[in-house]
Order: structure tokens, then sequence, then C-alpha cells
């Protein structure tokens, strides 16, 4: 340790030791809660005491002083939370918090007071705080700084009551020359008092010299040098640790700074005060003497104001100094001790227990109430009470007072007399006062520390254990060790609570002096007496642990009873024997009955006991000493008995009360019932049957949840809440059993798992009349929380009581809960109302938030914002959220403080990356915001919205569905709920500049699933509304922000799902040039994905169209081809048609067979073989619902198929006479042609009629009532079905060498596609049906075969196996495939298909092979 070294050690050894010494210390109270709450407790009796005596002064404590003193109290509080906490989010910010409350304290002016604290008090208490604070983290040096700063704003309590281990370690040592200098004084002023001192050694043992006598002997000088004596010894310890502070700090810094034009620090010198008492004595010190400062263990906050005046500040008056220390300076402690505790020996109580004495009892060893209260007595009983040292009256030395003869005072001695004798012992007692201190001090072991230690005596009473505490320690009513003193004006000392009760009971009387009370209030807590017996408790624990829990009768059995109760008056004061007599009194009315109630067989005569000892407990007044003797085991069980089985409900009522007082009184009773499952399986029996004050017991009894869920109580717990006359009984509980009724129902909803804390949520809402009785409830102060609490948790199971409770709630009543709660509870508060707001229609969540914003005395908003700036970061989201909601009611474009601040919450809660919950919360918030209209669950069903949005139909689960019979009125609603949420993405997205989509591209970078997807959902909705109203300069940001991340979910991400949305908010930007451009620069990496997720989501097939039209991006770059395998049917000979629909090909064979095939693996699987003609099956065609197939074949038959997901089946039958090469057919009629000129119409009737055109049709396409056919001399003719006439659509021009034929004809989107022979280099056409119009050509120089269109590309097949890609949307070339020869030079594409979204392509050859494609 620092201060084990006598040389002067380098700065690197003392800063080692100081971090070592210093870090050992703040470890250890870290690691120590119990001490730590002792020690706050023990400050906090400080600051109260003081506070009271503030209160009694006529200056003013202002508020701004009261909230000083509330940060330092919050700043604890955090930091305990830090502590306990092993969430590391939540640490650090109750850190941050704490850290923001500790340093208002740590900064105050030390010369000065708030709210009557001298401020060096709270500053030193402020930093120990921030030690610890910054040793939690892991910052040694600032942990190191704090601690040695707390000693040079208060050196003394930081030495007395903070730190003094610490003090002891690295200060102590070096005030060895202090210390030695002060014993030499005190030793010689000692000296001086002992008369024929000349045969005495310097290092004799002045205990055996002194008695009170000596005592009274002392002069008035001799204890002003004593007085002096003290006080400069305690201002020099305080100054010298200051400077040794100081230097240690320096020491630190010059660690820190580790450079050679830092100053090197100086080591001070210690030196003892040079005063006229410090005389250089010719006696040597023995080395075995012992050396300590002044003050006791437990001393109090100065020992004199002399020192006080001293070490704070020399440029402040005498007069200045006594005033600031009134409150917190004392005389000498054992002076306030016989000031408090002799009151009752003023003049006037002396007079009246005069006469109330009798004047002949001769013999001062009486201890009687009545002999102790004599003259004659006086001076021995103020000695008693001065010295704790003192014996009991029989063994102390006779003083010359007591010596006198007490037949000379009677009762007709004057006045005069009495107050001469008082006179003359107050003055020796004066003179005496110091003197004690310091023969205490020479019986005393001291400390390094400045505290005192008592040594073993084996005359003293303090000192030496007995078998009971001194008696002044004991209060009189309880006869127990005192917890909370006070003397009232009498002079007596009481327990708190127990003349609380005395006085509840409607005495206004002292007990022990009968003396009228004028006082409204009890008096202030006794602390002089307290500190006496803490430190009476840290020498004796034995005996303190006995007399401060007192023994029941029945666990002294070994006792009689009456030996019992003596033993206990002599253990208290002598005049709580009259408090101990009628408890006795009472206890022997009670035995009898007790007797018969515990060993009677006849249940009549235990219950008439029951009533007769609860009658006689509630008159006698007396409560304590019958709730011991009534807590035995035995007579509790008798008690159980009863309830298990009487049927007479008084008496059922009467021993319940009974119970539950007792169980108030004492916790063994509470373990006594819960020990065995058979009370509470009766006592719930009991509530169950209708006995509602069954409900307080099993409260008191502080049951588990499981304890609770086994017996079912959720449907009485409800019936005994909706009962209103349940409270009226003529009983009275310490709580009203409709509110245990509400706990209970709180902890069995609130308790369990998720899945059972759902269950019983909904057993509420289901049940008739639950959520009704609970909202009458509200009104109760007591069971309000309770009340608020159950109703949230149903909210969140059940969403559909949202609206009973919005139109039954009384929002005052949760207002007033909301205001005047602490953090939790408002917590709680803000969650109920932003669960409430959240309801299906607009208006209705719009009335509540103005009921919420114009409800109430306080205004809501700004109390909201107060609890906003100082809540925890885990509940900021949701307060901020039910803030900007409040505000939003009026104009969202007009300024306003709490939107900002409402706003700025939010998206601090998004950017605080090391606090991952609170940016899930802030989004969950968000997403509420944006989504809570649309589903009527808890859950915001914003993410089905979007994707529905998108393209991707997935209705939300709890979607409400429309009323036909209120259209107008969903409209309405509607129309209310599209204006609110642009009025929310408007704030959101024009606050600072875009700030919010900054703050969502941070939420992007975080390597938590659940916040990346919550992000991007909102997001999405961000972007989307971003471009539903004007820009305000905001869509670049939004750009700039997260187009990459956007881009970066539709590359990586494996979630369907994700990918939609995100393509829904790049579907945004590309609507502007801008945003099209910067998207064009991923394309490439984006465009296999998107061609992927088409067919699900539309925004999809938008950004594929326009960055096909881009003219920046070359189509080709884009496409991609991947050959796949090769399926050979040539057994089924050559492969006439294909046609593929809903992940299937069906293709037909010149041998008669169709087959079908499953394409959503790579490669094609055969489901079904069908071979229902006996020719080449031609041609194949599909209705546009896809729920039909018709064949036409060359055995002149064409035949209807039943289309379904594994199989087709031949339904129809038609026999056409005619030998079918094309076909197109729809429910009316079936068109083909044959091998002459024309077309032919078949009606499914069996008719058959041609119209008749000059050409040879090839190909026919159908749409509507139009038919268009593909025929020779390069033409195509339009037949129109209704009028059964043909026309001319488009003419060829004509080659003289060569024939030019149309050989495919396909028809999308309002467009014909048309493929044939290739003339001046374009060998097909593209038509615009309506207005019969060329949109494009297929210039190529090969001729078109067959022709397949899918959404993006338009394929065509030649002869020579080559299949030409062309963009669908500009009708441009991109890329050509060329198909293997397998089966030599003479294979020719016969067939061609593609799937609708452009995966695969399928080409059928001449000789029975099918080849499949991949597109990417």
């Amino acid at each position: 340790m620092i201060g084990n070294y006598r040389f002067e050690m380098e700065e690197n050894d003392v800063v080692q030791s100081l971090i070592t010494t210093i870090g050992s210390f703040i470890e250890d109270r870290l690691t120590n809660k119990e001490q730590r709450i002792q020690h706050k407790d023990h400050c906090a009796e400080r600051l109260a005491a003081e506070d009271r005596t503030a209160k009694n002064q006529t200056e003013e404590i202002h508020y701004s002083d009261q909230a000083v003193l509330a940060n330092l109290d919050w700043g604890i509080e955090a930091l305990e939370e830090a502590i306990a906490t092993s969430n590391v989010e939540t640490k650090m910010a109750r850190l941050e918090y704490a850290e923001k409350m500790l340093q208002v304290c740590a900064m105050l002016h030390s010369n000065r007071k708030t709210a009557g604290v001298p401020n060096f008090y709270l500053s030193a208490w402020a930093h120990l705080n921030l030690s610890y604070l910054w040793k939690l983290k892991n910052d040694t040096r600032s942990s190191i700084l704090h601690v040695l700063e707390m000693f040079v704003v208060d050196p003394f309590f930081s030495r007395v009551d903070f730190a003094p281990e610490l003090w002891r370690s690295i200060f102590s040592p070096h005030m060895s020359s202090i210390i030695g200098w002060y014993s030499e004084e005190r030793r010689k002023i000692v000296f001086d008092m002992i008369p024929d001192n000349s045969d005495l050694s310097l290092t004799v043992d002045f205990d055996h010299c002194f008695n009170e006598s000596l005592i009274l002997s002392v002069r008035p000088e001799q204890a002003e040098r004593i007085q002096g004596l003290e006080n400069l010894y305690g201002e020099s310890l305080d100054g010298n640790t200051r400077l040794y502070a100081k230097y240690y700090k320096d020491c630190m810094n010059y660690d820190a700074a580790n450079t050679r034009k830092a100053v090197l620090p100086m080591m001070p010198i210690v030196e003892p005060p040079m005063t006229p008492l410090h005389e250089i004595s010719s006696r040597l010190i023995p080395d075995y003497v012992k050396f300590g400062p002044v003050l006791p263990k437990s001393a109090g906050f100065s020992t004199n104001q002399s020192r006080d005046a001293s070490s704070r500040s020399k440029a402040e008056s005498a007069s200045e100094n006594l005033e600031d220390s009134a409150c917190w300076d004392a005389p000498d402690e054992y002076m306030e001790t016989m000031s408090v505790l002799s009151k009752e020996y003023s003049p006037k109580s002396r007079r009246e227990s005069s006469r109330n004495s009798s004047p002949k009892t001769p013999s001062v060893t009486n201890s009687s109430p009545k002999s102790a209260k004599k003259p004659g007595n006086i001076q021995m009983s103020m000695l008693r009470l001065l010295s704790t040292r003192a014996t009991d009256s029989t063994s102390l030395p006779i003083s010359p007072l007591s010596c006198c003869d007490n037949s000379s005072i009677s009762s007709t001695d004057s006045d005069e007399e009495t107050k001469g004798q008082l006179r003359i012992a107050a003055r020796s007692i004066a003179h005496a006062r110091s003197v004690r201190q310091i023969f205490r001090k020479s019986s005393m072991n001291q400390s390094d520390d400045g505290r005192l230690s008592y040594a073993s005596s084996p005359t003293s009473e303090v000192l030496t254990p007995q078998s009971r505490p001194p008696k002044d320690f004991v209060c009189p009513i309880t006869g127990q060790i005192f917890n909370d003193p006070i003397t009232l004006e009498t002079g007596q000392t009481y327990e708190r609570k127990a003349i609380q009760e005395w006085t509840n009971r409607g005495n206004t009387s002292c007990p022990i002096t009968r003396q009228p009370l004028s006082a409204a209030a009890l008096p202030k807590t006794n602390y002089v007496l307290k500190r006496l017996i803490t430190s009476w408790k840290d020498q004796h624990p034995d005996i303190a642990q006995e007399f401060s829990n007192a023994k029941t009768p029945s666990e002294k059995s070994a006792l009689p009873s009456r030996q019992r109760f003596v033993r206990a008056a002599l253990a208290t004061s002598p005049t709580s024997v009259i408090s101990q007599a009628s408890v006795e009194t009472v206890i022997n009315a009670l035995k009898p009955y007790i007797l018969c109630l515990c060993s009677s067989e006849d249940l009549k005569e235990c219950e008439e006991a029951v009533l007769t000892v609860s009658k006689i407990w509630e008159d006698s007044n007396v409560g304590p000493g019958i709730n011991s003797y009534l807590s035995s085991p035995t007579i509790v069980n008798g008690f159980m008995e009863i309830l298990s089985a009487s049927f007479d409900k008084d008496v059922l009522r009467t021993t319940i009360c009974t119970l539950s007082k007792l169980i108030c009184a004492d916790d063994r009773v509470r373990d006594l019932l819960t020990s065995v499952d058979s009370d509470f399986y009766c006592l719930t029996d009991l509530l169950k049957k209708g006995l509602v004050e069954a409900a307080v017991l099993v409260y008191l009894l502080r049951p588990s949840f499981s304890q609770i869920s086994r017996h079912d109580l959720v449907a009485t717990l409800l019936r005994i809440i909706s009962d209103e006359n349940e409270d009226v009984t003529d009983f009275r509980f310490s709580i009203a059993p409709k509110d245990a009724a509400i706990a209970l129902l709180e902890q069995v909803v609130a308790g369990g798992d998720e899945s059972e804390k759902s269950v019983n949520a909904t057993n509420v809402v289901i049940t008739d009349n639950g959520i009704p009785a609970l909202l009458s409830c509200l009104d109760r102060v007591d069971g309000r929380q309770s009340v608020v609490s159950i109703l949230l948790r149903c909210m969140r199971s059940d969403s559909t009581c949202k609206n009973v409770i919005a139109n039954g709630i009384e929002l005052s009543h949760v207002l007033e809960l909301f205001h005047g709660g602490d953090d939790s509870v408002r917590g709680m508060c803000v969650e109920f109302l932003g669960e409430l707001v959240r309801l299906k229609r607009r208006t209705s969540s719009d009335e509540i938030l103005r009921i919420i914003k114009e409800e109430g005395t306080f205004s809501t908003m700004h109390t909201l914002l107060v609890y906003l700036q100082m809540s925890p970061m885990e509940q900021k989201p949701s307060v901020a959220t039910l803030l900007l909601q409040l505000d939003l009611l009026a104009a969202p474009r007009k300024p306003s403080i709490y939107r900002e601040e409402a706003v700025e919450a939010i998206l601090e809660a998004l950017q605080r990356k090391e606090f991952p919950s609170s940016q899930i919360t802030a989004l969950g918030m968000l997403s509420s915001l944006a989504g809570s209209l649309r589903a009527a669950s808890n859950k915001p069903c914003i993410e089905s919205w979007l994707l529905k949005i998108a393209g991707f139909d997935q209705s939300c689960g709890d979607t409400t569905k429309t009323d036909e019979t209120n259209v107008d009125e969903t409209r309405e609603e509607e129309k209310a709920a599209r204006n609110w949420e642009k009025r929310i993405a408007f704030v959101l997205s024009n606050h600072e500049k875009g700030s919010v989509f900054k703050a969502m591209e941070e939420c992007f970078k975080s390597n938590s699933i659940e916040i990346a997807r919550s992000c991007l959902v909102v997001s999405t909705w961000l972007v989307h509304m971003l471009y539903s109203f004007p820009d305000c300069g905001t869509r670049d940001v939004a750009r700039k922000s997260l187009l990459d991340k956007f881009v970066n979910v539709l590359r990586s991400s494996k979630n369907l799902e994700e990918k939609i949305l995100a393509a829904l908010a790049l579907r945004g930007f590309v609507s502007e040039p801008g945003g099209l451009n910067e998207i064009g620069v991923y394309a490439k990496s984006i465009w296999k994905t998107l061609r992927k997720i088409k067919k699900s989501c539309t925004a999809a097939s938008d950004i594929t169209k326009a960055l096909m039209n881009l003219p920046s991006i070359d189509a080709a770059d884009l496409w991609s081809c991947v050959e796949g395998p090769e399926i050979d049917v040539s057994v089924n000979g050559e492969i006439m048609s294909m046609i593929h629909i809903r992940s299937r090909l069906i293709s037909s064979h010149s041998d008669g067979t169709i087959k079908l095939w499953d394409t959503a693996k790579r490669a094609p699987r055969l489901i079904q073989e069908a071979r229902e003609h006996s020719k080449a099956v031609t041609c194949l065609y599909v209705t546009p619902s896809c729920d039909k197939l018709y064949s036409g074949s060359l055995d002149k038959t064409i035949r209807v198929w039943s289309i379904k997901q594994e199989e087709i089946y031949c339904i129809q039958v038609h026999d056409v006479r005619e030998a079918v090469l094309a076909l197109a057919a729809n429910a009316s009629v079936a068109c083909f042609s044959s091998q002459g000129n024309g077309v032919k119409v078949y009606n499914w009737s069996g008719i058959v009629k041609n119209i008749g055109f000059n050409k040879q049709a090839k190909c026919l396409a159908l749409d509507g009532d139009k038919l268009y056919c593909g025929c020779s001399g390069y033409s195509v003719q339009e037949v129109d079905l209704k009028t059964q006439s043909s026309s001319t659509f488009y003419s060829g021009a004509k080659k003289l060498l060569g024939k030019q034929t149309i050989h495919s004809v396909e028809i999308q989107d309002g467009l014909l596609y048309a493929g044939g022979s290739s003339v001046d280099g374009v060998a097909g056409k593209v038509f615009k049906l309506s207005s019969k119009a060329v949109v494009g050509s297929l210039p190529t120089g090969l001729d078109i075969q067959q022709t397949t269109v899918n959404n993006d590309f338009v394929f065509t097949a030649t002869k020579c196996g080559i299949i030409e890609v062309w963009l669908k949307e500009r009708v441009t070339k991109i890329a050509y495939i060329k198909m293997a020869c397998g089966g030599g030079g003479s294979t020719r594409i016969t067939a061609v298909a593609s799937d609708s979204d452009g995966q695969k392509l399928f080409a059928g050859t001449s000789d029975g092979r099918i080849q499949v494609w991949s597109l990417d």
C-alpha cells in the first residue's frame, strides 16, 4: 500500500500503487451490494435530517435545489440498475444517464448549500459514485481521479463516511506526526486533571483513576482546552488529507501527460499544528501507545463548528460559518445524547414527577418507575444517560450529590431548591463533557482512520456482554430495540410505528406520563440515539438480534408464561411495565378461547371462540404482543381448521380478517400458511364458493404464478371485480377484496410464458362483462395500475377488445396515473395508450388521440415531452411515437417543438447501433404508424399491404372485409387512412432534409436479421409514400442513402418477399430520370433476379421494361442462355406441335401421341402419355383460361381435353371429315385449315362451314370474334366469325421468284406477330390489331418457320436449326441460339414454346428431340 512506505516513492510507483489500491477498493464496493445500500441509507438519513431542519427554518428552499437532490438520487438509482443488469445495451444506457445526473452534483460550488445541505457533501458523494461508473466503463484512470477529487472536496466525510478503509491505506500513514502530537497533548491535559498525579507515570492506565466524581470536578477551562484540541486535530487531518489527495492527482496527471515538459509533482510534508497547546514535552511517548482520530464509528456530520469553518473557507467570517453550519455542525455527541434522552428531567417534568412520587423511598438502587424519578436520584440518572460506560445504579460510585440525605427532600421542598440542584448538576455536566469523551477515548483502541473501536472493560454495561440491552435502547411499547426512535415533547422516546399506532387509535396523551400531546405531527427521528444504538449493535450482535426479533410464546415454551413476560419487562425501560401488563392481561383473557380453538372437537364452540378472540383483540388496543402470541403455529392451524370446516360466513370472514392481520404483522405466519398446499387449496376453494374476503388472504400469501394458474381463478376473480357490492364489508382489511382480486388477476395475466399470457388474457376478453368490469375499476386509485396492466395484456393478446376498451374507458384515470407515476408506470401507460390508438378505424383513433391531448388538468403533450427527455432509451421510441401522433392532429406543415423532439428521438433510437433493442422498438413504432389501420390484429399489416401493391397478392389475415351496406362509411375511412399515411410520411421524410433516410441507412448495416427486415419494410413504405406527394428535395437524399441498399437486397437476399419489397422501392426511383440512370448501372447484376420475380411482382416487370428502354443499356448484355438437357422421344416420331402452360409442357407427335411434361425442374419430367388419335396430331390449341386443350389430327378429328394439374383426359371427339393442319378454337367454334384454300369453321354441333378466300391458310390465331390466318402469297387474312366474312389484314409485296408465305402468327398484348419468308431482308412484322399499323419488323435473312412470344422476348425458329431472340419492347434482335443437329443436316425445328415469364425455351425437331434452354 502507498502509505506503508516511509521513503519518497517514484511517481510511477505511486501511480501503480494508486491504481492497485483504489481499484481494489472500487471493485470491492461494486461487488458488495449490501454495503452500497447501507451507505446510501446512511447518507440519506443525513440528508433527511437536514431536510427536516431546513423546513423548520425560515429559509426558503427553491424547486431547483430539490431538483439537484433528485438528480443525485436518480443518478445513483441508474448506476445501481447498470450494476445489476447483464444486458450490455441496458448497462450502457443507464451509465450514460447516471453520468448526466451525477455530474450536476459533482460540479456544485463547495462553499454553498443546496436545499440546506452543504454542497461539499453532495459533491463528494457524487464523485464517489462517478468513480464506480467509470470503473464499469473500464476507465480506471478517470475512476481514480474521481475518488481523489472526493477527498479534495470533502476530506472529513470522505475519511469518516465514504471511504474510511481507503483513507487508512493511502492517507493515514502520512499523518503519524499529527496523531503523535494529538496523543501527547491529550494525555497532558488528562494528566493535569488527576489529583496527586506526581506518583503517576505518563503511560498509566487512566481507566483506574476515573470515576463519575472526578468527571464532575472538571473545570471549565479544562473542558475548553479539550474542545480546542479536538477542533485543531480534525482541521489538521482534513487539511493534510486534501494536500495529499491533490498530490496523488498530480501524479496521475503527470503519468498521463508522459512528456518532458510536465512538472514533476512534489510530495507534501505533514507537520503537526504549532499552537500554544503544542509544547515540547520532556517525556517520551512509548511505541506501544496507539493513536487515532477522535470520532466514533458512526459519527455525526461534524465534530464542531470551528473545524468546518477552517476547512471550508478561510475567507468566511466565524459568524457566517456558525450560521452555515447550524444544522450540520453539532456539539459533542454525548452532550447531544444527554440533551435528547434527559428531557424527562426538565424542571416541569421533575415537578410533576415529584408530585407523583413517594417522598420516602430510601434507596437509590430501586429501579421502579417511581423511585427512578425522585429528586434525590436526578444526578445519578443523568450520569447514567450521559455515559455509555456507566454501570447499573447499584454499582456506581456515590457522588456528593447522590449521597445527600434523601429524607431531607420531600414534596414540600420549594421549587427554588429544586432549580438550584439542577443548575449545579448542569454546570457539572457541562464541565465534564469533554473530559468524559477523553476518558472514553483513553479506554478505547484507536484505529488509523480516526474512528474508535471499544475495548473490553469488565465494569462497563456497554462493553461487557449482558443478557439484555441498555434500557434506554428499548421501546417501552414494543419491548424491542429501537429501529426508528422519536422523542416526544414529554421527554419520552418510542418506536415511531408504535407511537403512530397509539395515536391512530385515538389516544392524545403520552403512554407513560399521560401528559397531553399538542404536536399535530410526530417529531423527526432521534438520530443521536439511533447512532448510539447502531454502535452498540456492532459490539453486541447476538443480544441485538435477540431483542430486535421478539420471540413468540410458543418459541419460549420452556419458560412459564409469566416468566416470559417478566423477562420482557426487565429488558425494556422501567416504564414499559405498564404496556407489558396490558398485553399480559389480554393474553390471559384469550387463553381459554385459544385452548378451545385448538383442542375442542365441537365446531360450534370453536366458531364462538374465533368470534370472541377477534372481539377481545379488537377491543384490547395492544397490538404487537398479541400478534406474537396469536402467530403461534398451533393457533394458526386452529384458524385454518375453522376455514376448512365451518359454513358460517361471519365466522369465515372473521377468521380471514384475523389471519390477514397476523400476516401483515409477522411474515412467519405467511411462511406457515404457504408451507402446506392444502391451506392454499382451502382458500381458493372458499374464493370460488363466493367468499370474496378470501381474495385478501390469497393475495397476502403472495402465491406464485404456478400456484394460481393451477386453480383457474380468472372467472372467479372477474366475478368479484364486476360485483359492485363486494367492497361493502364490516371488516377492516389491509387491502380491499376487489383490489386484491385485481392484483391477483394481474399476476395471472402477466405471469407465465407468452402462450400462457395470451391464453389467460383471452379468457379475460371472452368472459362476459370482463372488460367492462375492469374499466369500471379504473376509478380505484389502489388498483388502477393493475387494471391498466391487465387491459394492456388483453389488447396485445386479442385486438378485438380494443374497440370495447376505447368505447368504455375513462381516459382521465389513465392520464392521472401517467402524471403521478414513476418511470415504470409511465412507460406502461404510454404502451397502453399506444396500443389503444391503434384501431382499425382512423376516425376512431383520431378521437382517442384528441381525448388524450385535451383531457386532464396538466398538458399531456408537455408531460410526454418532459418524460421523453428523461426516459430510458428503450422507452423513448414508444413515447416519441405517441407524442408525434398527438402533434399530427394539427396541421403537419406548421412547426412544432413536440414534433421535432419526437421525430428526433425516433431517429436517435434508429441510429444507436449499440442498442439494437431500441432500433427494433423504433422500427416497430414506425411500422405501427404506417400500418395500424390495415390490421385488426396487434401486428401491423404494412408488409402485406406493400406486397399487394407490388403485385404479390398475399392477403393479410386480418384485413377488414368491406361491408356493402356501409360503402360510404368505408370510403370515408379509407380516405382518412390515406390522408393520415401521407401526413406521417410527409413529416418523417422532410424532417431535417430527409435525415430519416440516413437513419434507415444505418439500420441496414445492422447484423441483426430482425432489424434488417424491419428496416427494409419501413424504408420501402417511406420511399413508396415519398412519390405520392410533391418533392420537397428529399427524393435525392433517399435515393443516395437507400438505392444501393435495395439493390443489394435484390442481389443477395434469398427471400422472395424481401426481393419484392426492394423492387417496389426501386420502382419509385425508376419513375425519375436520375433514378433510372443510377439503377441502370446495376442493371446487369439485378436483371436475372428481376426476371425471376416478374411472375410474382408487377413492380419487377415495370423495372425491366424501364431498363430495356434505357438508351444507355445494351439489351444484348442482359441476355443469357444456358443449354439444358435434350430429351429423345423419337420413338413417337416427329414432334408436330408444342405448347406451354402453368409449368406444364404439352407436345404432340406424328404417331398420334400427346405427352404431358412437368417443367418445374431443370429437366422436363414426363407425367402422362395419351394416345387417342390414330394419326399424327398436327396442332394444339389452349384457351386463354387454360382449362381446355384442343387437338387436331390427320385422322380428321378434333378432340377436346380437360386440363388438370397432373393429367389431361379427352372429354369430346368431333369428326370434321377433313385432315386438320392448323387449329384455333373457343367455346363456340373451332377454326381449322385443311389442304384447300380458305378456312373451315366448326360450330361444335357437327356443322362445318367453309369461309373461302383465294389463299391457303398455313397458321391460325384467334382473338375474340376475329380469326387471323397466315396464308400463302405473304398475306394475313382477317375473318369475322360473327358475320363469317373475310378481309385482307396485310398483303406483302409479291416476288417473281420463289414462294412467299406466312408460316406463323402469334397474338399477345394486342399485337400480332407474323413471321414467314424473308423478303428484302425482313422475315416478319409486328402489327397493332386495333389500327392494323406495322409497329415493328423482324429483319433477318432467314425464313421464319415457328414463332413463340413471352412477356419479354420473341423467339423465331428457322429450318436450319437457328432460333433468333428479339427484344419484345423494342423489336430488336439481341441474340440467337444454334441448335445441335443430332439427326444430321436434314433436321429442322418443327415447334417452339416458351413459358410466359421467359425462364425456359423449348424446341421440338423433326427427328423427335426436345431441346431445353434456361433463359437468364
